[in-house]
């Protein structure tokens, strides 16, 4: 589960089963690098991934995914709720037994599904009661964890990120962010934490290329493992 250059960051993939969160604000690329990761991560694999969309279509992630050289993977299934919340909008859906239905769904049709992606983790919070948030966070990633998926959740940051407790559950959290110096505005991606995997901590230039994304040097100064 990669991206060109994301070696130089992590020493390993990290172990299957793990829960990721991508996180960062507006416009730092964190639906294109999910999708990015699957995509590759599924290329020569008789895999399945499903990427579940709360925030937009599936026309319009392939549209993005084309528009940056990312290629699509036939294996890669994107789920958009676009209808189902249409069909149920005048009630109080139950967004994470909803979305663990779809999931299962995907499992049953796709026996050797093995990553997930949730876009996005604001958006569920959004939609579902904010009664025992966190306890609904907790169960929705240990049912994550019960069905061995390496699941990559994303949390755009702002003034709901961090109220579902989803940064200490985690296993590993990649940020990605952007820098305004004097020679110009830079996209990083820095890993915060990743368990059992070691890792660069400084944060590295992220950037877009012909064939997709890539990730070169660090932004600041030499290296440091953790």
């Amino acid at each position: 589960m990669s991206i060109d250059g994301l070696d130089r960051i992590l020493e390993a993939d990290p172990p299957a089963g793990s829960v990721l969160l991508v996180t960062g604000g507006e416009g730092t690329l964190k639906s294109s690098l999910v999708l990015a990761m699957m995509s590759r991560y599924l290329e020569g694999s008789a895999e399945h991934g499903l990427y579940a969309s709360l925030e937009q279509t599936k026309d319009s992630h392939l549209r993005n995914m084309d528009s940056i050289g990312i290629r699509w993977h036939e294996n890669l299934h994107i789920f958009d709720y676009r209808d189902m919340r249409i069909e149920w909008k005048d009630h109080r859906l139950d967004m994470f037994s909803m979305t663990k239905d779809v999931l299962d769904m995907y499992i049953d049709r796709y026996r050797d599904l093995t990553i997930f992606a949730m876009d996005s983790l604001n958006a569920l919070y959004a939609l579902s009661s904010k009664t025992n948030l966190r306890r609904n966070v907790y169960d929705f990633l240990t049912m994550l964890r019960d069905r061995c998926l390496t699941s990559i959740l994303i949390l755009e940051t702002g003034d709901d990120s961090g109220k579902g407790g989803e940064r200490f559950l985690s296993d590993g959290i990649i940020e990605l962010g952007v820098i305004e110096s004097y020679n110009g505005v830079k996209r990083y991606l820095q890993i915060r934490k990743m368990r059992g995997v070691r890792h660069l901590m400084e944060k590295h230039h992220l950037v877009v290329k012909p064939g997709g994304l890539e990730v070169v040097g660090p932004i600041y100064g030499q290296p440091s493992t953790s």
